[in-house]
């Protein structure tokens, strides 16, 4: 239910028009779509690591969403101290030597200890963490590194792949030095090996090395050459196995297509290394293979387990290109509309090209894609609240299925980007209690892929039950499928479908079949959706989602007039129970003019009980804003920040919370402290829900629902509207029938109750 603005009655008090909720009307236009799904046809072990996500320094990303896999890597770890956990941000920020990651206070190895801890909370099988390779980390958290301290110097740490001594647990923070082999020695004998629930199951090379000139221009000036990459992963990969057998090796952790083209030859760069030896390779991934299949050969075991990169879409400018973005990845007939296409077309479809080099020159080495996203990951906390993005995000993870990738985590803050968390849940716990796609891939197709995308799976061999995966990326025609099932000898009976559409991110059944005959089911998806679609050789009790009806209702602040005590703002909470967020209006500029800003504060409160017990803590809601942000949502959903930066279900035991809004602020030109910003706050928006779905009485007036129409249900009517309270039966205080409540259908109660 939407409100609209209050307004003055004659009763002398504001209220809401709130017009009732009906499921949006399927498109009187539709298309047909064909839709064959062949048993009989190649089947493929689906690997469960592709739904992974990049840690990206936030637990929440775990929250929301089921997965088998995290990463931890990203351009800040290139620069990882893993002693001192500080870090180097490079280009990203300013080349910022800080404590980001960590504090030496936090101990050695505290960024993959945290990885294993909460991978361990979360149930997620398989992580891999960062080696250092580029040549120096973080020697202090002093802040920016200037031109005048690149490496060497005090400001960097020399990083040793071996240290030719004893290995420690308490590592020297004096000899200017950082030893990888003493790293993974440290993680195996404190978490445990890769073959333990604790350890780390992945280790990778390093982070985008063609890149370490420009992410990291202090830390590794200069290019890295062709043999100069190979040449550190194969003495790196070396001591990761001698001190860990059961590790997976990922390597390089190219940035993307082109430095699998041409390494790193680009700009002002020509490496002469390459130069001599490209003509007789198609392109330098099969040179990189190559030598890595040499080094087994020398060393008697396999070094590189893992060919790694990662992808963007560079077609991402529209949603229309967001609908076709995955199919660069496997499909053979696309041709995208990037600057990548005209010059370097045939090494498209990517994951078809890149399989291809491996099964030529180095077979058995697995592929994964430690980065990707399809969408503007410029703006993706927009993009993320677009089913478009889930339609992507779900073909995407089709097509890894299709090309037989081992691995693949998404990079993105999930929190903001709730249509992927669904779209990744859709493959991984579609019912909300742990139901999946199949793990084994079966043939699956559609008249044309550029309308709906499909992907099928059973389990195993057992083929009673079929998942289909199946999208509408039609924007305003809903599809008429028919599925056909070919190659079982099952007699399908039902089939649900669970739906991510336009309307809700959250996955919800929009169709229940029991009728099903001669092993064809009629599907219809509503314009720009994509389901999952459970078909069974049994009948099926599942309903079809009904929404609640829910009043929201909003209070709104104007900023200058809440109080303040201490610096910070008084925000009066108002109905707990149903408060859901609080929104923050802002204007944020810089006077300096600088390119990127950010700065951020916290919600607080004073006492908050912990729901499993225990003792009263201080917690807050952090916030943060950067470069013009206009709108900050806080949820408020139960759950907070203690003192150890844990997440904690708490109730708020007062009535009001305390807005800090400067705890930290950066800018490009001023730096640590950001002085040139300037932040406006103007409003704080309290969002409140109410759910009024419960069973009519069916007596007129009767919103209370307890069977008869009193003076209590006239009292209830008049708080609700005046936002102090809600109704239990809402339908009841329709007196008017014109499908809202407001303020005359308490003048019609009044009258009814008159009569009465």
């Amino acid at each position: 239910m939407k409100k609209i603005k209050p307004f003055l009655t004659a009763m002398m008090f504001a209220v809401t028009s709130v017009p009732i909720a009906f499921n949006a009307a399927a498109a009187e236009n539709s298309y047909n779509m064909n839709v064959t799904v062949d048993l009989s046809g190649e089947k493929k072990e689906i690997s469960p690591y592709i739904y992974g996500i990049n840690q990206y320094g936030n637990v929440n990303n775990y929250k929301n969403v089921k997965v088998n896999a995290v990463r931890q890597g990203g351009n800040r770890y290139t620069g990882y101290n893993w002693e001192t956990n500080w870090s180097n941000a490079g280009e990203d920020w300013v080349n910022s030597s800080d404590t980001n990651i960590g504090d030496e206070n936090n101990g050695a190895g505290y960024a993959a200890r945290k990885l294993s801890e909460e991978c361990e909370e979360y149930n997620v099988p398989y992580k891999i963490t960062t080696l250092q390779m580029a040549g120096y980390v973080s020697a202090d958290k002093k802040g920016t590194v200037n031109e005048s301290e690149k490496a060497p110097s005090a400001r960097w740490n020399e990083v040793l792949f071996r240290k030719n001594g004893e290995l420690s647990l308490t590592p020297d923070l004096t000899d200017n030095k950082v030893y990888m082999d003493e790293y993974v020695n440290y993680l195996v004998k404190t978490l445990g090996g890769a073959n333990t629930s604790a350890g780390i199951q992945g280790y990778s090379l390093d982070n985008e090395p063609f890149l370490w000139n420009d992410t990291h221009p202090l830390n590794h000036p200069e290019e890295a050459g062709c043999n100069e990459l190979i040449d550190k992963s194969i003495e790196l990969a070396t001591v990761v196995k001698e001190i860990d057998p059961d590790a997976e090796v990922f390597g390089p952790a190219f940035w993307g297509m082109l430095p699998c083209i041409m390494a790193g030859n680009s700009g002002e760069f020509t490496d002469p290394d390459w130069e001599k030896i490209k003509n007789n390779y198609d392109w330098y991934v099969d040179y990189y293979l190559e030598r890595m299949a040499q080094a087994e050969q020398e060393t008697g075991k396999r070094l590189l387990d893992v060919f790694d990169v990662h992808y963007y879409a560079q077609d991402c400018a529209t949603d229309d290109a967001k609908l076709q973005a995955a199919r660069s990845l496997y499909d053979e007939n696309y041709a995208e509309n990037s600057w990548l296409q005209p010059y370097y077309g045939k090494y498209f479809p990517f994951l078809t090209r890149l399989q291809e080099s491996i099964e030529k020159y180095y077979p058995g080495t697995k592929l994964a894609v430690s980065e990707y996203n399809l969408a503007d990951i410029a703006n993706e906390k927009i993009t993320g609240k677009s089913v478009v993005s889930a339609i992507a995000e779900t073909e995407a993870l089709g097509a890894f299925a299709m090309n037989n990738v081992y691995f693949a985590t998404y990079w993105g803050t999930l929190p903001e980007c709730p249509y992927v968390e669904s779209a990744i849940n859709l493959y991984t716990n579609y019912d909300g209690n742990g139901a999946s796609f199949g793990d084994t891939l079966v043939e699956s197709k559609t008249d044309d892929i550029s309308k709906s995308a499909s992907f099928a799976a059973i389990n195993g061999s057992d083929d009673s039950e079929i998942t289909v995966v199946l999208s509408n990326k039609d924007k305003t025609s809903s599809e008429k499928a028919v599925i056909d099932i070919a190659g079982s000898s099952s007699d399908y009976q039902s089939a649900v479908v669970y739906a991510i559409t336009q309307d809700s991110s959250e996955i919800r059944i929009i169709d229940v079949q029991n009728d099903i005959s001669g092993n064809k089911i009629e599907v219809e998806l509503p314009p720009l959706s994509v389901a999952q679609i459970v078909i069974s050789d049994e009948k099926t009790d599942k309903t079809i989602y009904e929404a609640p009806d829910i009043t929201v209702k909003e209070t709104v602040y104007n900023f200058n007039e809440l109080e303040d005590k201490d610096g910070a703002k008084i925000i009066s909470l108002g109905d707990k129970e149903h408060l859901k967020e609080i929104i923050l209006s802002v204007n944020s500029y810089s006077k300096e003019g600088s390119s990127y800003y950010s700065g951020g504060g916290g919600l607080c409160f004073n006492e908050l009980i912990p729901l499993t017990g225990g003792d009263a803590f201080w917690g807050c809601k952090n916030y943060s804003f950067s470069n013009g942000v206009t709108e900050i949502v806080i949820p408020f959903d139960g759950e907070f920040i203690d003192a150890d930066t844990k997440n904690v279900k708490a109730s708020v035991a007062g009535d009001t919370a305390e807005l800090q809004t400067g705890w930290w602020a950066f800018s490009e030109k001023q730096g640590d402290g950001g002085s040139d910003i300037v932040i406006e706050y103007t409003k704080v928006t309290l969002v409140y829900e109410y759910d009024n779905s419960q069973t009519s009485t069916g007596v007129k007036g009767d919103v209370n629902a307890d069977g008869e129409f009193t003076i209590a249900d006239l009292v209830m009517m008049k708080k609700w509207l005046l936002g102090e309270g809600k109704l239990i039966d809402w339908k009841a205080g329709d007196l008017c029938k014109d499908e809202k409540i407001d303020v005359y259908d308490l003048i019609s109660m009044r009258q009814e109750f008159v009569k009465k």
